[in-house]
């Protein structure tokens, strides 16, 4: 199962050239990751940083860049879970232009599940772990 969400392209996602600047595919990516806690998850992403003190800080990225995005298109994430650790978690994004379906961006981000009061790593467990589970991106 996967997630999609729609992210409008805005004036400051885009550089001199008129197209999305690279660096903020993953903007786009982090947007998409509080929508899918926000619309599906057991607590949306603020009650999860302000009630749960959890937090979820990136330490790997990879991306694929194959079309560009441009002031004023709408890109659909698609969203699914690669991978839950102990505590990391990898989650695959892929942006398409909405108005044609073409593919223009691919990534991977890896995210640590830590405790917001030191930092530290903490397991991925009870209800988050189920919430993540089921958005797992199913064997071919």
């Amino acid at each position: 199962m996967s997630f999609s969400t729609v992210q409008k392209i805005r004036f400051d996602d885009v550089d001199g050239a008129g197209i999305v600047y690279y660096p903020r595919f993953f903007h786009i990516c982090h947007k998409a990751f509080e929508d899918f806690f926000d619309e599906k998850g057991p607590v949306t992403y603020p009650k999860l940083i302000s009630d749960w003190k959890r937090g979820f800080p990136t330490v790997r990225t990879e991306g694929s860049y194959t079309a560009p995005l441009k002031y004023g298109d709408a890109a659909k994430v698609e969203l699914t879970v690669e991978y839950i650790g102990k505590s990391s978690l990898r989650t695959r994004y892929i942006v398409s232009r909405e108005r044609d379906n073409v593919l223009a961006f691919d990534g991977l981000v890896t995210t640590v599940c830590v405790d917001l009061a030191d930092f530290r790593p903490t397991p991925i467990e009870g209800v988050l772990h189920a919430f993540l589970k089921a958005y797992m991106k199913e064997p071919s």
